[in-house]
C-alpha cells in the first residue's frame, strides 16, 4: 500500500510540474530564436528540442524526441529537404545550450534512426515499392550522430563507399552502438542481469566503440 502512494504521489508531481515545464515565456529571445521559428508551436520538434534542455535542467535522465516521416517511398527530394528544415537548426541549438549550461558533458545525445534509404531509385529491400523519385528501407548502411558526454568534437567514424551502399571501413553494428551508450553511462555493457525468470542476460553482446571517446 505504502510503495502504491508513494507511486501516485510522484505522478501527481510530475503532472503538476508540466506547467511550469512547457512555459517558454521566460526563456531569452536570443534563445527561442536560435532553435528556430517553430519553437513555441506544440508538437515541432523546436519545440521538443527546447523541452528536452528544460527537462535536462531540471534532472530528467533519459528524454527521447522523435520525428517521423522520414519513410520516403515517394517525393524524396521535397520531403527530405522540409525534414532536414524540422531537425538541423533545433539539433544544432540543443548541443549548442546544453554546452552553455554546462550540461552537455554530462549529457549524451544521440540522433539515429532504424535505417537509411536505397541508394538507387527503383531498388526495393521491403516489398513496398517506390517511385522515381522515392527510395526503400536500407539497414545495410546508415549514419548516427552522438555528441557530449566525452564524445570527440568533429570525429568521423567510418565510411563507405561512394554510393553508400555498405560500409567499408569501421563498420559498427547496433549492438555496438548500443554498448557505446552504456560505456558513456559508466555501465560495463557486459552486466550480466536477471529476467523474471531469474535467468542471467548480458546487457547487450556489442564492444563498445572507444575511439569515439576523447
Amino acid at each position: 500500500t505504502q510503495g502504491r502512494i508513494s507511486q501516485y504521489e510522484m505522478a501527481f508531481r510530475m503532472q503538476a510540474s508540466v506547467p511550469d515545464l512547457t512555459d517558454l515565456s521566460n526563456e531569452p529571445k536570443n534563445i527561442l530564436e536560435m532553435y528556430g521559428p517553430k519553437v513555441t508551436q506544440p508538437g515541432s520538434f523546436a519545440n521538443s528540442a527546447i523541452l528536452a534542455r528544460r527537462l535536462v535542467e531540471r534532472g530528467v535522465r533519459v528524454v527521447q524526441l522523435l520525428h517521423r516521416g522520414w519513410d520516403q517511398h515517394g517525393n524524396l527530394p521535397t520531403e527530405i529537404r522540409a525534414q532536414c528544415k524540422d531537425i538541423d537548426q533545433a539539433s544544432a541549438a540543443l548541443i549548442h545550450d546544453l554546452k552553455a549550461r554546462g550540461l552537455l558533458e554530462d549529457t549524451l545525445v544521440v540522433a539515429v534512426g532504424e535505417f537509411g534509404r536505397s541508394p538507387e531509385r527503383g531498388v526495393s529491400t521491403s516489398g513496398n515499392g517506390n517511385s522515381d523519385d522515392g527510395r526503400d528501407h536500407w539497414p545495410y548502411c546508415y549514419t548516427s550522430v552522438i555528441a557530449g558526454a566525452g564524445i570527440k568534437r568533429g570525429y568521423v567514424h567510418g565510411k563507405s563507399d561512394k554510393t553508400a551502399s555498405a560500409p567499408v571501413d569501421s563498420p559498427v553494428h547496433p549492438a555496438q552502438l548500443l554498448a557505446t551508450i552504456y560505456h558513456a553511462f559508466g555501465i560495463d555493457p557486459e552486466t550480466i542481469v536477471y529476467n523474471h525468470l531469474n535467468q542471467p542476460r548480458e546487457l547487450v553482446k556489442g564492444q563498445a566503440v572507444t575511439e569515439l571517446f576523447a
